[in-house]
């Protein structure tokens, strides 16, 4: 840990805050982590370990209670603050939008199993972010955990941790045991220190969503973590596509709060509309200019929803509704992966709420599917859309609903017809010939000849005509089939009149289901 410090100390907060700001400006603020890894490794098992030991009060008092993303902690007298995110999609979301949500990066890894695919995906993300990154080993615990293994397959994937000559600590700990968790919080702290991280508190404030729903009671909530200076209630903020003077802020727990400092997550009410997780927002002198800002934000996002069609390729129309936003932000990210070169998927509307009758109207007239997320589909709603031929999914599980897409995109192409060949046949004798049918006799060279099936006529090594074997006969039997070496007689049906010598090969055309 004391290499740790050494390289780190060099580094200047300077990389993390604009040039204007000067250090008589600045203040220490605390850290924001979050958590990501592959699944299954624990990351939700660690945050509730953290929550129950370490959260500075557990008493809820009135204000917003929902679920906010986020939450803070106190330990050795100083503060963290926690993203609860969906996953990495949601985190990624948030630095491509250049929010800067998190400042440390705490990679999970199950000590037994090691680097996963999706830990793989998350180191890449945490790489593209250039946030400091924390390897916590998870599960130790475990018969067979081996965190030396995890630190040679995470240095496979170009992270070195310490003990490796790298900068990266590691951590081990036991979400399940709370075993290992003061000695994370304070590796955080010791980062949080050498990255010196700190705030403007003197100028306009400015933070990013992290959450944001659509209460049925209040409207629309937004999660707000505030980055610079100080939100107040009675302040107009907007961002890229909502606005609104803050009429209530709480605290992660729902405690009213009368203003909120920078690295604290809190709850508002006031905006128009739900925000997008990962916008940032900003102070604005009055509703007008905030009202032009989230018009401009919104030219800019049509401009980039603009999707080019080439010739040839199908469209799958989807309406997505979710519980709150940061589900859509991932679920979009993951859906915008899929496979896309037989068919485009286009998003006619990603929002938050319950499946509605303008959902179901939408739909019809975009032909689109709905699907939604841990959103509630009333009998109402389901007779409308039931009555307007509209196709409409509900899911708990992301990778369900992803899955249920795909299967959709799929089953827009058209099958693919395919050749199966199953014999060839040699014409040695020609009983009976007119345009349309054909009496001839022959021998089976390979495979299993059968009734109805297609043929090709092969006329020294070229095909010179198709048609179709409509009956087999042997002794003047009616049969179903003929194999290698036998002899028969077969009733052909097709354009071309055939010879002593001609070759049949046998075939039949088969659908099958397209793959994207």
């Amino acid at each position: 840990m004391a290499d740790l410090v050494e390289k780190r100390r060099k580094v200047s907060y300077i990389a993390y805050m604009p040039k204007r700001e000067t250090t008589k400006e600045l203040s220490m603020r605390p850290a924001v982590a979050a958590v990501l890894g592959h699944v299954d490794h624990g990351k939700s098992s660690l945050l509730e370990a953290i929550r129950d030991d370490f959260v500075i009060t557990k008493k809820e008092a009135g204000g917003i209670t929902q679920h906010i993303g986020a939450y803070e902690v106190e330990f050795n007298g100083q503060k963290i603050t926690f993203i609860d995110t969906p996953g990495h999609e949601a985190f990624s979301a948030m630095r491509q939008r250049g929010a800067g949500a998190a400042d440390i990066a705490l990679l999970v890894i199950d000590a037994v199993e090691g680097v996963k695919e999706q830990t793989k995906e998350a180191i890449k993300f945490i790489k593209r972010a250039g946030v400091p990154l924390i390897a916590v080993f998870n599960k130790m615990d475990k018969p067979g955990a081996d965190p030396e293994k995890v630190k040679r397959e995470l240095s496979e994937n170009d992270v070195l941790v310490e003990s490796y000559g790298g900068k990266a600590p590691s951590v081990k700990v036991s979400a399940k045991e709370k075993q290992g968790i003061k000695e994370l919080l304070e590796t955080i702290l010791l980062v949080a220190e050498v990255e010196e991280l700190k705030a403007d508190t003197a100028g306009p404030v400015q933070g990013v969503v992290i959450e944001s729903a659509l209460d049925p009671q209040k409207g629309p909530t937004a999660a707000l973590l505030v980055k610079k200076g100080i939100l107040r209630n009675g302040q107009i903020i907007a961002t890229d596509s909502a606005w609104g003077r803050i009429r209530n802020i709480a605290d992660f727990q729902g405690k009213p709060l009368e203003k909120a400092r920078p690295s604290q997550p809190v709850k508002v009410l006031g905006l128009d509309r739900p925000a997008g997780v990962g916008e940032s927002f900003k102070l604005y002198e009055s509703a007008e200019k905030a009202k032009q800002a989230v018009k401009k934000g919104e030219k800019e996002r049509a401009s980039r929803q603009v999707i080019e069609l080439e010739e040839g390729k199908q469209i799958l129309n989807v309406i997505l509704k979710t519980d709150v936003l940061g589900s859509a932000e991932a679920i979009e990210n993951i859906l915008k992966n899929l496979p896309q070169d037989k068919v485009v998927l286009r998003l006619l509307k990603l929002d938050v709420g319950d499946i509605s009758l303008q959902d179901i109207e939408l739909a019809g007239t975009g032909r689109a599917a709905i699907f939604g997320f841990r959103v509630k589909f009333l009998e109402e709603v389901k007779l409308f859309a039931k009555s307007r031929g509209v196709k409409v999914k509900i899911f708990e599980v992301i990778y369900e609903l992803v899955q249920a897409v795909r299967q959709e995109m799929a089953g827009a192409l058209k099958p693919e017809v395919k050749r199966k060949d199953l014999a060839k046949f040699k014409i040695s004798h020609l009983f009976k010939q007119s345009k349309k049918e054909q009496i001839i006799g022959g021998r089976v060279l390979e495979g299993v000849l059968t009734r109805n099936v297609l043929a090709e006529v092969i006329r020294d090594e070229e095909v010179v005509g198709k048609g179709r074997i409509k009956g087999l006969q042997q002794e003047k039997k009616e049969i179903g089939k003929v194999e290698k070496g036998k002899e028969a007689g077969i009733l052909f049906e097709g354009g071309v009149i055939l010879e002593e010598g001609d070759i049949l090969q046998i075939y039949r055309q088969e659908k099958e289901k397209a793959n994207l």
